[in-house]
Formats: C-alpha cells, sequence, structure tokens
C-alpha cells in the first residue's frame, strides 16, 4: 500500500455533527454516567491501576463512547483487565463512573455472545461468585486453586502461595458471614433492573 494511501486512511477526518449518539444516550440512560461532563484531562488514565496493559485506556473508552464506536468497544480487551478499582473515578474531577460503563459494556458484550478476549476469564468469574454465594465471600486461597486445576496449571503460584502463607498473608479456611441468606438473595433469578 502506497505511503500516501495509508496517511489517507490513518488519519480520517470526522464530522462531530455526523457522530451517532445513540451509545452514549444508552450508558446515560441505562448506567446513570453522562460522559459530556469529560473534560478531557486525562486524570483517569494517569491514575489507572491497569493502564499499562490496556489496549484502550479509561480517557480511549470515554472518547470511543462519545464517538458511539460500540463494536470496539465491546471486543475490547479493556473489558477482561480492568478490576474496577475505582481510581479513575477518584481522580475525575468530573466523577465520571468508567468502571460502570466497563461493566455495562461487558454484560452487553456477553448477550451479544462476544467471546473475552483473555482466555479462562468467564472461568474465574463463575468461580469466584460461586465462592461468593456460598460463603458471602471470596476465599482467596481456594479460588486460585480451584481455578489453576482446572487450567491444568498445577503449580503455577505454588511458590508464591507458600511464602505469602509463612509470611500469615493467607488463610487456609475461608470464612463466611455472619447472614448469607441476604448474600443469596442477590442471586435469585430477578428481572433486569437499571441502576439510578
Amino acid at each position: 500500500m502506497p505511503a500516501t494511501q495509508l496517511s489517507t486512511d490513518f488519519h480520517k477526518t470526522m464530522k462531530l455533527d455526523n457522530v451517532n449518539t445513540s451509545l452514549q444516550e444508552e450508558i446515560k440512560l441505562e448506567c446513570g454516567v453522562d460522559i459530556e461532563l469529560c473534560m478531557e484531562c486525562g486524570k483517569c488514565s494517569g491514575g489507572c491501576s491497569n493502564a499499562h496493559i490496556f489496549d484502550f485506556t479509561p480517557r480511549k473508552v470515554v472518547q470511543l463512547v462519545k464517538i458511539g464506536d460500540e463494536e470496539t468497544l465491546l471486543k475490547m480487551d479493556a473489558l477482561s483487565t480492568c478490576v474496577s478499582c475505582h481510581l479513575c473515578v477518584d481522580r475525575c474531577p468530573s466523577q465520571i463512573d468508567i468502571p460502570r460503563i466497563i461493566d455495562y459494556l461487558r454484560e452487553k458484550a456477553h448477550k451479544q455472545g462476544i467471546e473475552p478476549t483473555r482466555k479462562n476469564v468467564q472461568l474465574f468469574n463463575k468461580l469466584m461468585l460461586d465462592y461468593v454465594q456460598k460463603n458471602g465471600r471470596v476465599a482467596e486461597t481456594h479460588l486460585m486453586v480451584r481455578f489453576n486445576f482446572k487450567t491444568g496449571q498445577y503449580f503455577k503460584d505454588a511458590e508464591m502461595g507458600r511464602k505469602m502463607f509463612f509470611k500469615g498473608k493467607l488463610k487456609p479456611f475461608p470464612s463466611k458471614v455472619k447472614r448469607i441468606e441476604q448474600v443469596r438473595l442477590l442471586f435469585r433469578d430477578v428481572p433486569a433492573r437499571r441502576e439510578g
């Protein structure tokens, strides 16, 4: 491909009057997040604990929502790597809840049958939620052992686990919450409802 053709394709001019805002309106309605408040300061990406492994930083996610690029958003690796630590929200002067947007996009991708970019992410989520439903909280040691066995990585974290155990950082027996029935109510099949 000639350099001039490559340059033209890469630097397409976008007319903001022609941008489809339906995704932006959907995010506002379903998540209660108004990304029009974004000042493009970049503090969300600067504070992100996983920005170094994201394909699209929090700021870029907001920009993609603004231009309505749903296809890119639903297939991005950030859906698998965002840990919802909320550092982006804490740093944002407008308090834009990017983790809520990411969660919503994860749900939407799952409903459309779009596979996560990271292998075994759905298995990890299922195992984690099983522990929460059973005990009311996550038992990290048991979760990692079970995950490693199910993925065939039998000794993956063995050395680190041994060190953490002898430093008192791992509990061999998971604890339960006192009112487990209240936690289990969260796992009932109930009609979907919007957060607000």
